[in-house]
């Protein structure tokens, strides 16, 4: 029987190597993935460092220059470890980078890659301010926020006017000092003629005279007063008071054609009441505030008070047709009843005597009196017409005379009064009368004046009242 070999194959069969069974394709087919793994984790960071902006840390104390040359200024020198932000390669050898917000360069071969630099991404809105939608999102946020701001101001102007009304009357105790001073300084001889008695009419008329003459070295050393009176009430009180006004017709119209009850009308005219009130308006009561401290400061003109009832302020003080009003009798004085001193308007250097005659409201004005007559020195019978309902007489002989004013001590009552000599109501647009603010006395605030007050400098009458004076005064001779 032959020999066979324990390791030869049966016939018809290959003989294989015990090396060849132990090695299989899937062992090669790991070994290939693990040796593309490092490779690629050896080339990740390569990879990222080509990628700019990225963080850098200095291996070594470095010099941080003002430009990629060694020749560049050095700043500072960055300690070791500080991490930087590299922007860019302006040169193979030289980094830019930003630290502490400057632009700086640095040696490349001293920087080591730590990080790639993550930008924050804003998260983009559903709606985008540009598109219709965002658009109208923002008119509607725009509209809400006005609507309510409205009411807000409306209250604090509401406030501020009562706040204003009583720190108004603490503030001006030393010009109103100082506006009794400019009046009594200017006739110091005023008590001891107050009362038309034991004088002839010989005797009255001299002292017209000397006493006319004797005004002027006053007028001149009152200057100085009269300029700081004109400031504070012109410029400070009615300016300031006046804007209340203004703000007031901004935010809470008067006139329905402006907004006053329709809550549409009032967004879309909201742009035209501010250039209408507080920019047009302002600026011509800024002007004439200017221009009657100057004419107050040369023509003397002191602040009086005018008693009367809330729609006789109104009526005075408005201005016809700005917010609709369109009644004759709007911004004009007209003559009242009595008379007593005359036929003309009444006003009273105190604000007690005015109270008297009020019957709700109280008008603050300034008044350019021109030549006043003193009724203490008038002749007799004329001075006994005082006291007398519709002195007329009294009126006329003034005007005849050149007077504008007279100034009467009412001897029953224990004060006095100023009556502006009104003849057929010539003075009912007049410049000399310029109401400063209105006080509401029943409720104890400012009282609003609705379309804000009359500019009484910009009217045909200033310049006509003017010439006419002028021409007057050249052509008469006046007669004591």
């Amino acid at each position: 029987m032959p020999y066979k070999d324990p390791n030869t194959a049966p016939c018809g069969m290959k003989q294989v190597s015990s090396r060849r069974s132990c090695s299989t394709p899937s062992r090669r087919w790991i070994m290939a993935a693990l040796c593309l793994l490092l490779l690629t984790m050896a080339t990740l960071p390569a990879w990222a460092e080509g990628r700019l902006p990225a963080w850098y840390e200095t291996t070594t104390h470095l010099n941080m220059r003002s430009g990629p040359s060694v020749r560049s200024t050095s700043q500072f020198i960055m300690a070791p470890g500080t991490r930087v932000l590299v922007i860019g390669h302006p040169q193979d050898q030289w980094a830019e980078v930003v630290y502490g917000g400057d632009t700086l360069y640095c040696a490349t071969r001293y920087l080591q890659y730590a990080a790639p630099y993550a930008v924050k991404k804003v998260a983009k809105h559903r709606y985008s301010r540009y598109s219709l939608w965002g658009f109208v999102r923002q008119l509607l946020l725009t509209c809400v926020v006005l609507y309510v701001l409205r009411w807000v101001v409306i209250w604090g102007l509401s406030v501020a006017s009562t706040l204003v009304y009583k720190v108004y009357w603490v503030a001006c105790i030393p010009f109103y000092f100082l506006n009794w001073l400019q009046r009594y300084a200017a006739k110091p001889w005023r008590w001891y003629f107050k009362v038309n008695a034991g004088r002839t009419d010989a005797e009255n008329r001299r002292l017209r005279k000397q006493l006319a003459f004797a005004q002027i070295p006053f007028y001149i050393l009152l200057t100085p007063l009269r300029w700081f009176n004109a400031v504070y009430y012109n410029l400070f009180i009615h300016c300031s008071l006046e804007f209340i006004n203004y703000a007031l017709e901004v935010v809470d119209p008067s006139h329905p054609k402006e907004g006053a009850d329709d809550t549409l009308r009032w967004f879309l005219l909201l742009p035209w009441r501010i250039l209408k009130y507080p920019l047009w308006h302002g600026t011509l009561t800024l002007v004439e505030s200017g221009v009657w401290t100057l004419v107050d400061t040369l023509v003397p003109a002191l602040t009086l008070y005018h008693g009367t009832d809330c729609m006789a302020s109104e009526s005075i003080t408005q201005s016809r047709g700005r917010v609709g009003n369109n009644s004759r009798y709007t911004g004009i004085w007209n003559v009242g009843g009595g008379n007593y001193a005359g036929n003309g308007i009444y006003f009273a250097p105190d604000r007690a005597t005015a109270l008297h005659y009020a019957s709700g409201s109280l008008v603050v004005c300034r008044v350019t009196l021109g030549r006043v007559l003193d009724l203490g020195i008038a002749p007799r019978r004329i001075y006994s017409e005082c006291g007398f309902p519709n002195a007329l007489n009294v009126t006329r002989w003034g005007l005849d005379h050149d007077y504008v004013t007279g100034e009467w001590w009412r001897e029953d009552a224990g004060w006095w009064e100023y009556c502006m000599y009104d003849w057929q109501n010539r003075y009912n647009y007049s410049w000399r009368i310029r109401p400063l603010y209105v006080l509401s006395l029943s409720d104890d605030m400012l009282q609003r004046t609705p379309g804000g007050m009359h500019h009484w400098l910009f009217r045909r009458m200033v310049i006509g009242d003017l010439w006419t004076w002028f021409v007057h005064l050249m052509n008469s001779k006046r007669t004591y």
